[in-house]
Order: structure tokens, then C-alpha cells, then sequence
């Protein structure tokens, strides 16, 4: 005879309810282990890949470098170029724990009106291959951006708008980590003799006189000398900005001739005079095809 099926004792399992794979458990704690291994190992032996790693020493010859680049390609004899100091900002973090710092340089580009897209794009097809520049726009061609990569992260970058008149192009590392040796606020450099052009003598004097001037360098590229602007900041400001520099701009090329600012070429010098209450600011600019 045969005998009954036997059944085991006991409730039966929960519906739905999955077998526990403790196998499956094991794979990923060990591929876990793996991974931690080889991070430990690339620390240790891969160069760097992300610019966290790179600090802002080794990428201030990179920065120096693109803005020669920059200042060579946004010169031209239609519009007033000024370059901008160096600069540092302490305000950014690499980790919630960890300060950074970031290097930042201006190259300001006035246009006339209608001109930025058009002056825009020459910048970009006039920097080197290597930069990788170009301009992408909206699809109403409102909007204009110019993105460029000097190498190791650092970026050229510019945003206009088809309106505008004043194009900033500029080349800056990322929030780096700090390093030794690095003056993170540097003075502004007194100019010396002969680095002051005749057109800002010219226009200092028509706004009678003013203080000590200040020089700003960007090497050229190939060594070919170096661009500068110079500066004299608080010369006092007359009523009329346009009537007192009536004299020392005429046969120039006027980019902009507004209330609190004026903007114009001499030859190669671009000039650049504003206003505001009371105080005026004059610079000029030589370029690297001067």
C-alpha cells in the first residue's frame, strides 16, 4: 500500500514574498571591495583627472597664456579693447570642508551698436585651434555664447546679447585648491616712463590733470612683446565729459560717446574714459599689433 504524501508542519510562507540570495549579497560586497581597492590605487598612481586636483599655481601660466591669446584676437581697428587685472576669488569651495581659490581674467571689448555678434564671432575663429572657441546662438540669434578650453579646465567663455555693446571675454581656472607662494591680492603695478601713450596723456590733461597711473601686462603670444592698459583712476570729472574730450577725440574713431562714458581709438590706442559722480576713470590700451 502506498503511503500518503507527508507535509511539512508549520505555517506556510508569506505570498510574495522573496528567497533570501545570500549569494547575490556576496558578489556586491566583494565588487565593493574591488572598487575601494582601485580608487586607493589610482590616488596614489594616476595623474590628475578632474581640476579639484590641479591647484591654482599650476594653472596660472595656462590663464597668462590663454589671455594673450584673447587680447590678441579681440583687438581690431572698429572697436576699443581694455584688459582687465588678474584676479582672485576666495569665495568658493572645493567640499564643504575644503576653501579654493579662483583666477579670473577680463578682456572688455566695446562694439557700435549691432556690431557684438559679428565682433564675437571674429574673436573666436581668431584664437588658436587649440582652444577649441566657438560661438553657438539661440534660435532667434538673440543670444550669443562663445565657450573655448585653454587645457587643464581652464575656460574662455563670453555671453552677449545681440543688443549689446560691450563683449566680455573671460578666461578663468574653476575653484582650485589653494597653493604656496601665490599672492592671492596683488597691488596694482605704478606705470613707469614711456609706458603712458600720448592719446592718455592727452586725455588725462583735458580733464585736468589727475593721480599716479597704474599698468596692467599680458604677454603676446610667441613672445612678441606684451599688451597693457593703463590707468588713472579718481581724475576728477568735469560737467561735460563729451565737451572736455571734444579736442583730444576729434579725428578718432568713436565706438561710444555717452554722458558718463567714452570710448574711442587713436591709431592703435584704444581709450576708454567714464564718469560718475564726480570722479572719472581713463584708460588706454596697446595692443599686440601695435
Amino acid at each position: 500500500m502506498t503511503s500518503p504524501p507527508q507535509f511539512a508542519s508549520g505555517p506556510p510562507p508569506a505570498p510574495g514574498r522573496p528567497k533570501r540570495r545570500w549569494w547575490v549579497a556576496g558578489i556586491v560586497a566583494a565588487w565593493a571591495l574591488v572598487l575601494a581597492g582601485a580608487a586607493v590605487w589610482s590616488v596614489r598612481n594616476d595623474p590628475p583627472t578632474v581640476a579639484e586636483q590641479r591647484d591654482i599655481a599650476a594653472a596660472l601660466p595656462i590663464v597668462q597664456r590663454a589671455g594673450g591669446f584673447v587680447v590678441a584676437a579681440a583687438d581690431g581697428p572698429g572697436q576699443v579693447m581694455e584688459v582687465g587685472a588678474l584676479s582672485f576669488d576666495r569665495d568658493c569651495a572645493l567640499t564643504p570642508v575644503r576653501d579654493g581659490v579662483e583666477a579670473a581674467r577680463e578682456v572688455v571689448v566695446r562694439v557700435k551698436d549691432n556690431e557684438a555678434p559679428e565682433v564675437l564671432e571674429s574673436i573666436a575663429a581668431k584664437l588658436p585651434g587649440d582652444l577649441h572657441a566657438a560661438v553657438e546662438h539661440n534660435v532667434d540669434q538673440t543670444r550669443y555664447s562663445l565657450r573655448g578650453d585653454a587645457g587643464e579646465f581652464v575656460g574662455v567663455d563670453a555671453a552677449i546679447r545681440d543688443t549689446d555693446t560691450t563683449i566680455r571675454v573671460r578666461v578663468s581656472t574653476g575653484c582650485r585648491p589653494l597653493a604656496g607662494g601665490v599672492d592671492y591680492a596683488p597691488a596694482p603695478v605704478p606705470a613707469v616712463a614711456g609706458q603712458e601713450p600720448d592719446a592718455f596723456r592727452d586725455a588725462v590733461a583735458a580733464l585736468g590733470g589727475g593721480t599716479a597711473a597704474t599698468v596692467i601686462e599680458v604677454a603676446c603670444p610667441g613672445g612678441s612683446g606684451a599688451a597693457r592698459t593703463v590707468v588713472a583712476d579718481g581724475v576728477k570729472a568735469p560737467a561735460d565729459l563729451g565737451a572736455a574730450l571734444r579736442d583730444v577725440a576729434g579725428g578718432a574713431v568713436v565706438v561710444r560717446a555717452a554722458a558718463g562714458e567714452w570710448a574711442y581709438r587713436v591709431g592703435a590706442v584704444s581709450m576708454v574714459v567714464t564718469a560718475a559722480e564726480g570722479a572719472a576713470r581713463v584708460s588706454a590700451t596697446t595692443g599686440c599689433a601695435q
